[in-house]
Parts: structure tokens; C-alpha cells; sequence
């Protein structure tokens, strides 16, 4: 029996938190948010989605400092064996999750704020476009995450 290891306990814990929050958004709150009033679905989506937003970039933080700490030395981008590869591939999902959560989070996220319809008014085609874009980019975001932890079950 292996020993405990806070900086495995802490990664993991985040990890769930980070994912699994992704997977609570995307496949439980948006789909409950149709039986809700359009003004009622984007009050409540932009109060979860601050709070959400908040908790995942603690996270990323969190784990990109965990992570490090917990990488064998020499193995940070060594693709030279199994485990270097499939820890290189884990890394690199990790860093397309962290620039589409900044895409998110810097580029969309302030338009579709300021794009919001008022209460009785229809929303805008731009807007739609880019609650469309965020869809697609956090349910990529999800997929990942998912894949990560695939490939973090392999290692």
C-alpha cells in the first residue's frame, strides 16, 4: 500500500473539481435551463457562470503549480518512452483547455454581457453567435478534460 501524498490528493481533488465542474455545467445546469423564462435562464447562467469562472482559474492555478511539482524530473517534455509521450499529450490538452478558457473568459464572455437582451427583447444574431461559440468551446473543454483523465489513468 502506497503512502499519502498531499500534492497527489490536492491535484486530484482539484481535478475533479475543475472537470467535473465542466461536466455539471455543460450536461446537467444548460440543459435544465430551458424549462426557465429567457430572462430567468441568463440571471441565473451569468450568476453560476461568475461563480464557475472563478473556481475554474483557482483550479488551473492550483494544478499547474500541483503538477509540476508532482512531474518525475527530466520528464516535463520527454517524448523518449510510453509514459513521456502519454504525460506530453496530457500537458498539451491541458494547455488547449487553458487557452480556450481564456478565450472564453477575456473574449466571449464580455461580449455576450454587454450583447444581453433586456426582458421581452429578442437576442441579437451576434449574440446567439457567440452563446453558440461558447457552447462549442466548453464542450471541447469538457471533452478534454475527459481525455485527460484517460490519459492520467494510463500513466
Amino acid at each position: 500500500m502506497g503512502s499519502f501524498n498531499l500534492n497527489d490528493f490536492i491535484h486530484l481533488f482539484i481535478t475533479v473539481v475543475y472537470i467535473g465542474g465542466m461536466i455539471f455545467m455543460d450536461l446537467i445546469l444548460l440543459p435544465t435551463l430551458k424549462v426557465l423564462e429567457p430572462v430567468q435562464q441568463g440571471k441565473l447562467l451569468g450568476i453560476v457562470a461568475k461563480r464557475f469562472t472563478i473556481t475554474a482559474w483557482v483550479c488551473v492555478v492550483i494544478l499547474l503549480v500541483t503538477g509540476y511539482l508532482k512531474t518525475p524530473d527530466g520528464m516535463l517534455l520527454n517524448t523518449s518512452d510510453s509514459y513521456g509521450i502519454i504525460l506530453t499529450i496530457k500537458h498539451i490538452f491541458f494547455l488547449l483547455m487553458i487557452i480556450f478558457g481564456l478565450v472564453i473568459t477575456l473574449g466571449i464572455a464580455p461580449k455576450l454581457q454587454k450583447l444581453a437582451p433586456q426582458a421581452g427583447e429578442k437576442p441579437s444574431l451576434e449574440f446567439l453567435r457567440n452563446q453558440k461559440a461558447v457552447g462549442l468551446l466548453s464542450g471541447t473543454n469538457m471533452i478534454l478534460g475527459v481525455g485527460i483523465i484517460i490519459l492520467a489513468s494510463m500513466l
